[in-house]
């Protein structure tokens, strides 16, 4: 019989830009387009980038980020069950699909769960780029670790949660095994302080 939910090791994995190279892609599209004059703050950029997410192949054709593969290994070699954790964009339906197509390309027979909310969604662990979805998870996982791959939008958030979010890059691979091995040993309802990271809250 399966144990149940809350009793499994259970890793959830980002994929657009923890994964998949989705803003090298998207940008590379961009610069088709409009050359190299981008202007963020033009109607047409948002229009643009609606329509470029909604072209077939899309996001079945990003590339895999190796930093994010490797941490995806680490976890399965610590023990994790991972599961697949990705948004579904709402007004690009045809990513619903194409995300599952990459995902049996790159990461075959791992589950995947296509979400609007990924704070409904158990597990151990959290490996993430973007803020706002990583708290409304760690609301309802207060002991929960979240991995971020380092980049300028998440500095701020994870300086706020140092005790429980680790941001990183492929130079701290020695410090992520580490703390996920950790988190996959840890106690239930045990202090923070386990991980070794930020102060205590």
């Amino acid at each position: 019989m399966n144990r149940m939910l809350s009793e499994r090791e259970i890793a959830l994995v980002d994929m657009d830009g923890t994964l998949c190279d989705y803003e090298s892609a998207l940008n590379a599209k961009m610069k088709e387009v409009l050359g190299d004059d981008v202007c963020t703050w033009d109607p047409k950029y948002d229009k643009l980038r609606d329509l470029i997410k909604a072209q077939p192949g899309f996001w079945r054709d990003l590339e895999p980020i190796a930093f994010g593969m490797e941490v995806f290994t680490a976890l399965q070699d610590v023990g994790f069950e991972i599961h697949i954790l990705t948004k579904g964009p709402y007004r690009t339906t045809i990513s619903w699909a194409e995300k599952v197509e990459w995902c049996r390309r790159w990461v075959p027979g791992t589950p995947v769960t296509i979400t609007e909310n990924k704070g409904m969604v158990y597990g151990k662990v959290l490996f993430d780029d973007y803020p706002d979805y990583c708290e409304a998870w760690m609301k309802w996982r207060p002991r929960g670790l979240v991995i971020m791959p380092a980049y300028d939008h998440n500095k701020e958030f994870a300086e706020n949660h140092s005790n429980q979010v680790l941001r990183c890059t492929a130079a701290d691979m020695d410090k992520i095994k580490d703390t996920i091995s950790l988190a996959y040993d840890r106690v239930p309802n045990g202090p923070l302080s386990y991980l070794g990271l930020g102060k205590e809250n």
